[in-house]
């Protein structure tokens, strides 16, 4: 055998997908490694392929990446989902990044290689692993397949490793330093269903699997003994929870206890402040909690203990246990109601779903 070449287009008048190309690779019976080289990468691209991919590593399969960075394209949410992967599957995941160096020279590989037993299978051209590389944008690629020991699996190694040689870890903190600097994209960017008058239309995108946010996969995890762990990861997210659902307790710590009241201070577990406020540890953000017509603006400080003190003054003479709501309005602005009492053990069982500890107060995210 000595190895075939196929032309892998996706032209949108074709209704072809690399999408499909690539879960059809990784869902083939005998992979062994799935290493993929791309200058961008989004949670959009990524979770076209999510499912498969996860499928591959429980099934005992390999994932390698590099991906660019620092390019304002690259993403939080997809870098985050590659310490996501560790958490689940460590010693088959390795992911490093590679920061342009030269102004005038950019890490721009599009590379997806599949290793089986017997074969290797590469595609090699323009798609990135992102939503537009994968299902509407004008792409093409060669999809090489050779046999084992072939010449060309030999030149392939060869350029990854080169790239490995460029190549930083993926970490936390590194997402951190390439989100305050701002050069890191947002999930965000690109999610204009209808266009402003005189803009060009949007192609309608083929009817998928949805790509669930980031956090909803991290709050779905099959280990629940680890997730509040990881949500403590998700700062540099750019699609965030929208609810946050709080149980506030009769007493909490240095408030008055009168009445069935408990003043007007309350705790919020430290894992909200990262998932859902989006304040990083020794950070400080400044946020408006609107509770009708009154606003109260508060410093959301992340010290490094399990709980952050609240003082918000509109629930100082209500009646405790109750719960909360925090709705995103804007950046670091939250539309605040309480639940009613009728409603209470209700919503306290479909949406606090989530407890630092036992005996902790309860709160969830949607």
């Amino acid at each position: 055998m000595s190895g075939t070449v196929e032309l892998a287009s996706q032209i949108s008048a074709e209704k072809v997908y690399l999408a499909d190309r690539l879960n059809g690779l990784i869902c083939e019976t005998g992979l062994k490694r799935f290493r993929a080289a791309v200058s961008y990468v989004r949670w959009s691209g990524l979770g076209l392929i999510a499912n498969s991919l996860e499928d591959f590593l429980k099934a005992g399969g390999k994932f390698h990446t590099i991906y660019g960075v620092g390019n304002g394209i690259t993403t939080p949410d997809s870098l985050l989902y590659s310490l996501y992967l560790m958490d689940q599957f460590k010693p088959q995941i390795y992911a490093g990044a590679i920061e342009d160096k030269f102004q005038n020279a950019a890490f721009h590989a599009k590379f997806f290689e599949f290793q089986f037993n017997t074969k290797i299978v590469a595609l090699i051209g323009s798609a990135n692993l992102t939503g537009g590389g994968l299902l509407t944008n004008t792409e093409m690629a060669l999809q090489v397949e050779v046999p084992r020991k072939h010449a060309l699996e030999k030149q392939l190694d060869e350029a990854w490793n080169k790239m490995l040689a460029q190549c930083q870890d993926v970490t936390l903190a590194r997402i951190r330093k390439l989100k305050q600097e701002a050069e890191l994209g947002s999930e965000l960017d690109s999610e204009n269903p209808t266009p402003q008058n005189g803009a060009k239309p949007f192609i309608p995108a083929p009817q998928k699997p949805a790509p669930k946010p980031l956090y909803l996969k991290v709050l779905n995890a099959p280990k629940k003994a680890s997730k509040e762990k990881f949500l403590r990861k998700l700062d540099p997210l750019t699609q965030k929870p929208v609810r946050l659902y709080l149980q506030i307790m009769k007493y909490e710590t240095g408030s008055q206890k009168s009445g069935g009241t408990a003043g007007y201070q309350i705790q919020l577990p430290v894992a909200t402040l990262e998932a859902f406020f989006g304040v990083a540890p020794d950070e400080t953000q400044s946020v408006e909690f609107r509770f009708g017509a009154e606003t109260i603006k508060v410093h959301l400080t992340h010290f490094g203990n399990n709980t952050h003190r609240v003082r918000l003054k509109p629930l100082r003479d209500i009646k405790r246990p109750a719960i909360v709501v925090f709705e995103r309005a804007a950046p670091n602005v939250f539309d605040c109601t309480l639940v009613p009492a009728s409603k209470y053990a209700s919503v306290l069982a479909e949406k606090c779903v989530e407890q630092t500890r036992a005996g902790a107060r309860k709160w969830g995210l949607t």
